[in-house]
């Protein structure tokens, strides 16, 4: 069997296996800094989404409340945006791209109520702890479930929410 003169000389061998380390080295580090890149992307395309459906829902909310009120003090006294928030995010270690899918869905679930009366929601608070508290909310094959610690009623709704994973 014919032998190469360049594979015969052990300096040749460890230039051939330098090289070839060399270009696997490479390339692991470029599968795992362009990873990194497109998760960032991801998760500004994820909070860029999230916040145009926010307000669309909230231009359309805002936009059936001047249609039946006109008037200023009503406006003033409307929901305007609707606020969740996570007080065990990170005891669970979930990370910002399920929470911002969780607060999204929230949302979501809300969204009938931006635009309506201040009196009328707080009189119907509870219905709105079980609309949260009674839904499971599924991300990435997980079910999650949401209880409401503290909810405030003003020109925004803010949920102070605390999960629980279910299997």
């Amino acid at each position: 069997m014919y032998i190469p003169p360049q594979l015969r000389k052990k300096e040749w061998r460890r230039f051939y296996a330098g090289c070839i380390l060399g270009v696997i080295t490479g390339y692991v580090l470029f599968v795992f800094i362009n990873d990194q890149f497109h998760e960032r992307l991801q998760e500004e395309n994820i909070q860029l989404s999230t916040q145009l459906n926010e307000l669309e829902a909230k231009y359309d909310g805002l936009l059936n409340a001047e249609k039946e009120d006109d008037d200023e003090e009503s406006q003033a006294l409307t929901i305007q945006e609707i606020v969740p928030s996570f007080s065990n995010a990170k005891e669970l270690h979930i990370d910002k791209l399920t929470q911002h899918q969780l607060s999204s869905m929230v949302k979501d679930q809300l969204q009938t109520i931006t635009g309506e009366n201040i009196e009328e929601i707080a009189s119907q608070s509870d219905l709105i702890i079980k609309i949260i508290e009674n839904k499971s909310f599924i991300v990435e094959d997980f079910n999650y479930k949401l209880t409401i610690e503290r909810l405030i009623i003003s020109n925004q709704v803010i949920l102070l929410l605390s999960i629980s994973i279910e299997n």
